[in-house]
């Protein structure tokens, strides 16, 4: 039988399931002639006759959907660790570029381009952690009969429970899982794949979430995604450089994250012991939901590798908004010396309301009032430097992947290899795959 398990006449299985309407089925009619033939009937005469005997067709079809999530759960972990370490990266490069932070899309207190980078590395690393947790918590169905009874391996064994129990852990060793459910009826409950699909959704999301600020960020001139060299953005305006990539992932990442619905209805009505409702589109929902967080996670490398900071258009943006900003100071500086906080609080909106329906934001012109006596100097002083402005930003993004301990080390700028690393020391893969 093992000899034979190449030799698959992919012409011959599709007329067999043709006319059986019954996938499993037609393999093993196929496959069970094989072993007519004289010289594999000489090794193994009694194969055909006992092909699937005891199964069902889950214990084909949901054992080995366990088996080809598990690898594909896997190989999106690498990848997922991959992308961490680029935006590790780009966090520690651009720690202490600061830009303006934005809140309702309206600018808002100074941040760095790093730390901004680091709210979605933390994103991201959820999305991995639940995905990891997933996989190592993942259970195979095992032999469970028709209905899940385990009655036809009773009939087998004559009644010996632990026989069919040693069976059970047997085949479940044998495809590599150290989890099997004790409890299912023809298939595993389909919980399990609501599980996994979730954690698809929540890596889109994540992803999504950075393309979407990517793409803002573009429009405001501040950060590029990558733009080949003979790349054309428009076909009607040369001139344009439009984040397709960025687009490209949000676009595919929607599929995702409804996603859940399709996988929560599912469950929801595998009626009894089962029914067929599940069947076509698990093998959509899991398939494509597999391979399209590959595609996003690919795209996203794209993207985290060939980001490009405009640092002067950056810094123009920052010097436009920094007397505003300043005047957050101004409250806490004016707080410390007894004044109410409230009456600061109105009279320094009124202080800004007014700049900008003038359009002039000169930090000395606003601050000229009386009220200001005390801080105008501390307040003048410290808006030439706008790293000030950022709090710990900085700090926070050096420390991140250090202190959280749910971060692989892929990120940590002393060892940000080491994860990936890691994962390529127990994969069959080439490291070449993923440079």
């Amino acid at each position: 039988m093992r000899e034979a398990k190449e030799s698959i006449d992919w012409n011959e299985l599709r007329a067999e399931e043709r006319k059986l309407k019954h996938d499993v089925m037609a393999h093993n009619h196929v496959y069970g002639r094989i072993f007519l033939s004289y010289a594999l009937f000489q090794l193994c005469p009694s194969a055909a006759g006992i092909i699937h005997l005891g199964a069902t067709s889950c214990y084909v079809q949901d054992n080995c959907d366990c088996i080809i999530i598990r690898d594909s759960v896997q190989y999106l972990l690498k990848r997922m660790a991959i992308v961490l370490s680029r935006l590790g990266d780009f966090a520690e490069r651009t720690k202490s570029e600061v830009t303006v932070g934005r809140t309702h899309y309206q600018a808002a207190s100074l941040t760095t381009v790093g730390k901004r980078a680091c709210i979605w590395s933390q994103d991201v690393l959820i999305a991995f952690k639940e995905l990891e947790r997933f996989v190592k918590e993942q259970r195979f169905r095992g032999i469970k009969g028709a209905t899940g009874t385990q009655d036809s391996f009773m009939t087998l064994f004559e009644g010996d429970e632990q026989k069919v129990e040693a069976l059970d852990d047997l085949v479940t060793e044998k495809a590599g899982f150290k989890n099997r459910f004790d409890i299912s009826g023809q298939t595993y409950t389909r919980q399990q794949d609501v599980l996994l699909v979730n954690c698809l959704a929540t890596f889109a999301a994540a992803a999504k979430k950075m393309c979407m600020d990517i793409r803002v960020l573009q429009a405001m001139g501040e950060l590029w995604e990558p733009f080949e060299e003979s790349q054309i953005g428009s076909s009607a305006m040369p001139y344009k450089k439009n984040p397709m990539k960025s687009e490209r992932v949000c676009s595919l990442a929607r599929q995702l994250i409804a996603l859940p619905q399709i996988a929560l209805n599912t469950m929801a009505e595998q009626g009894l012991e089962r029914t067929l409702d599940d069947s076509a589109v698990r093998r959509m929902m899991i398939a494509e939901g597999l391979l399209n967080t590959n595609a996003i996670l690919l795209i996203l490398q794209n993207i985290v590798e060939g980001l490009t900071v405009r640092s002067t258009i950056i810094a123009k943006n920052v010097s436009e908004e920094m007397p505003f900003l300043a005047l957050e100071k101004a409250l806490m500086y004016l707080c410390q010396e007894g004044v109410d906080r409230q009456k600061a609080h109105a009279t320094i909106r009124l202080t800004a309301l007014e700049a900008k329906e003038k359009g002039d934001a000169n930090l000395e012109e606003m601050l000229k009032d009386s009220f200001y006596d005390t801080v105008r100097e501390r307040v003048i002083e410290l808006a030439s430097c706008p790293l000030l402005f950022t709090g710990r930003c900085t700090s926070q993004t050096i420390s991140f992947p250090v202190h959280d301990s749910r971060f692989p080390e892929t990120t940590c700028s002393r060892a940000r290899e080491l994860c990936v690393l890691t994962w390529y020391s127990s994969s069959q893969i080439r490291m070449d795959q993923f440079s």
